[in-house]
């Protein structure tokens, strides 16, 4: 039986929001790494890029170039329904343990693709619109890019200095030319340097990452209004395609059914799931 997929756009409204709640936090990473400690960057610093690296991560995450990637986060379980509902869970329908006839599965087929079709057709009814705010979505990571591009190009230069400085204490220290308490105080110095300038950099990016988020927020919010919009006949559809199954069940059958509707999973312990 095919997955159904209520809407795209309410994924892409998950995803956004994972990143306007990093952008609204109430301190950038770039002051607060995870290697805080210096006398520990100075000594990792002195065998490993490890520091490097994740503060290259914490840039990636504060300076992102596109929308966070998302996933619908559901198993591939093709007997599967999504309710329309907000906070309600895909979960598979109780089909094993029904015991259904030949016609009665060619049945459900049926109401599943009524209730495909007729979801498809809400959705469509908003397409344009949808359509409308991706693009005011484009044009808002856009103008970001832009406004960001020359922090990011400073930063880029300001790695490389950094890799190349470390790495020049580290062939120091292997030559025997700088003792290791030596290079653990040079790098302690070099990484506070490289802070700061990190720091200043990234800051000076909060009024571009502030009119994103801004033009981000307004976005999502006209996206939900879109979506509560149709949400009534979505709820409509879904309870339609609940009332059709129920119509060509058994009483015996009903009885498994209704304890799948009150959220049980009348299947448990009845071996593996087709």
């Amino acid at each position: 039986m095919r997955r159904l997929w209520l809407s795209a756009a309410a994924l892409c409204t998950a995803v956004v929001s994972l990143f306007l709640s990093s952008c609204s936090s109430s301190g950038d990473v770039a002051t607060n790494p995870t290697l805080s400690n210096s006398d520990e960057v100075a000594a990792t610093l002195l065998v490993s890029n490890h520091p490097i690296e994740q503060w290259q991560q914490e840039d990636s995450d504060m300076l992102p170039l596109s929308p966070p990637v998302g996933h619908n986060g559901d198993d591939d379980d093709s007997d599967s329904v999504r309710p329309p509902k907000k906070g309600d869970r895909m979960r598979p329908l109780p089909l094993p343990c029904l015991g259904l006839t030949p016609e009665q599965m060619a049945q459900i087929r049926q109401f599943q693709a009524q209730l495909d079709s007729a979801n498809r057709a809400v959705m469509a009814s908003i397409a344009d619109q949808l359509a409308a705010l991706r693009q005011q979505e484009q044009a808002a990571w856009e103008a970001y890019r832009q406004a960001t591009a020359s922090q990011r190009e400073e930063l880029a230069a300001l790695y490389r200095q950094f890799r190349a400085q470390v790495d020049s204490i580290r062939k120091l220290v292997r030559s025997g030319g700088m003792s290791r308490d030596d290079a653990r105080t040079a790098l302690r110095q070099l990484a506070q340097d490289f802070q700061n300038a990190r720091k200043a950099i990234i800051d000076s990016t909060a009024d571009a990452r502030a009119q994103l988020k801004a033009a981000l927020d307004q976005i999502a919010q006209a996206r939900k209004a879109l979506m509560d919009q149709i949400q009534p006949q979505l709820d409509a559809n879904y309870q339609q395609f609940l009332n059709n199954v129920a119509s060509i069940l058994t009483p015996e059958q009903q009885a498994i059914w209704q304890r799948w509707l009150n959220g049980e999973d009348p299947c448990k312990g009845r071996g593996p799931r087709r």
